[in-house]
């Protein structure tokens, strides 16, 4: 995910855009149709419910406001985008012990922070800069993207339709094998008892926390990207119209993109991953654990479009498939997700209680809502 909003990758057609152990597994139960909670929200991508109230902290993202939301749907807004007009965004909201947290983005200036929303309204900026960290560290440097095991023909021109699509910097089309380039993009959060910030960064293409008493950042994991993906006839021309035909049949290696990350009870980190560009015609989304203390990544569970958000369910993990149009749960010992409901545009789950809450939005209007379903 570049430096750009998920309306906007979601819209692109660029190749290279871009399980807790305590509680038990519960029992699905389906209601007809999830309940629509708020609408007439402007781009909510993330969403957290505060425990005892059932009241909801969510980002109007594409408006730059972050939002609470009463039982009854009223809503106040409580912090705003604060940067270059028009040039950024707020996501990622999570809860702590101190008080809501969220990221706060500024593309134009290249710098992104956690803020913090205390009990009294005032907001904080509680990290390092997101994009300075990038700059010095670059988590997956060494880690290769793109068309592989070309042949000097092939690459020369592949080469010379890359340099035709024009472009500078991260933004520009990447295809010619390359590894990590210098981009930051944190898009969610998790946030422990103790106040130390998890960070998915979608660019990064990595785990980062950061530490809640000194705000410095530091690296968890770097996520593997998926399997490559053999390029048709069909897919080249639907994704790279014009582009060279020695292609077809070729291996590609999306990058990972990285879309949320959870605590878990056992203290494991639980990982949705987009799958890059291609993510979006097919089902390259997966699920990994990552332990926090070695750093060491397990792959859970994939085959899944656009999973942009996930959640825990006892011993199960519910995931937000945006491309799917679906919420979906990978029930414990699982490796593949089925349907809990169907909604148009998840692009965020929480779970409170008995319920499942969602953040919808049309990739069209850019409007969503929240919803809610019952289970168990």
């Amino acid at each position: 995910m570049r430096r750009s909003s998920l309306l906007a990758l979601a819209c692109s057609g660029a190749m290279a855009a871009t399980l807790v152990a305590a509680a038990p597994s519960q029992a699905v139960q389906r209601d007809h149709a999830p309940q629509t909670v708020v609408d007439d929200l402007v781009g909510p991508l993330s969403l957290a419910v505060h425990d005892g109230s059932a009241k909801i902290t969510v980002d109007q993202s594409f408006a730059g406001i972050i939002t609470s939301v009463d039982k009854k749907g009223r809503t106040t807004d409580l912090a705003s985008y604060q940067g270059t007009p028009g040039a950024g965004e707020v996501v990622g909201v999570s809860l702590g012990p101190h008080g809501t947290y969220y990221i706060n983005t500024d593309f134009a200036a290249h710098s992104s922070h956690v803020n913090r929303i205390g009990k009294k309204g005032q907001v904080t900026t509680v990290s390092d800069d997101f994009m300075a960290y990038e700059d010095a560290n670059n988590p997956d440097g060494d880690v290769h993207y793109g068309f592989t095991g070309l042949g000097d023909e092939c690459t020369a021109q592949l080469q010379s339709y890359q340099d035709s699509l024009g472009g500078e910097g991260p933004e520009a089309p990447h295809l010619v094998e390359y590894t990590g380039i210098l981009d930051s993009h944190p898009y969610k959060t998790a946030v422990t008892r103790k106040g130390d910030i998890y960070v998915a960064d979608a660019a990064a293409n990595a785990i980062l926390k950061v530490s809640g008493r000194t705000g410095a950042i530091s690296t968890v994991a770097v996520i593997p990207p998926p399997a490559p993906v053999t390029v048709t006839s069909e897919l080249l021309a639907s994704s790279l119209p014009g582009a060279p035909d020695c292609l077809v049949g070729r291996d590609f290696v999306p990058e990972p993109v990285p879309t949320d990350v959870e605590i878990g009870r056992d203290g494991m980190l639980y990982v949705s991953t987009l799958g890059g560009g291609l993510g979006e015609a097919l089902p390259l989304s997966s699920v990994y654990q990552v332990d926090p203390r070695s750093g060491t990544v397990r792959w859970l569970a994939g085959d899944m479009s656009g999973a942009t958000g996930l959640a825990l369910l006892g011993k199960d993990i519910v995931v937000a498939q945006m491309f799917g149009g679906e919420v979906s749960v990978i029930h414990r010992g699982s490796t593949t997700a089925e349907t809990l409901f169907s909604v148009a545009g998840p692009s965020d789950v929480e779970v409170h209680g008995n319920r499942v809450y969602a953040t919808t939005v049309d990739l069209q209007s850019g409007m969503g809502s929240v919803v809610s379903y019952k289970v168990g």
